[in-house]
């Protein structure tokens, strides 16, 4: 089963949203597939979890990574 939201996981998962929102570079679905690797996604349903804040816990890691290299690229 999964976990219920409680205020801390919403609060945090806000925080990663923003994060990401600030970081993540312009093209970034074949970059979260690759940290997907045996679970990827299709393209659109990335974009969706991103713009509609949808819980899939998977792909929100996968995109702050995304967004965590692209502020270490984006900063040296």
């Amino acid at each position: 089963m999964g976990k219920l939201s409680t205020p801390n996981n919403q609060e945090m998962n806000d925080r990663k949203f923003d994060f990401i929102d600030q970081w993540l570079p312009a093209r970034y679905t074949s970059s979260v597939n690759m940290i997907l690797k045996e679970d990827k996604k299709d393209p659109a349903y990335i974009r969706q979890v991103k713009n509609t804040r949808t819980d899939d816990m998977k792909i929100i890691d996968a995109l702050y990574i995304v967004a965590q290299l692209n502020k270490l690229q984006v900063e040296d």
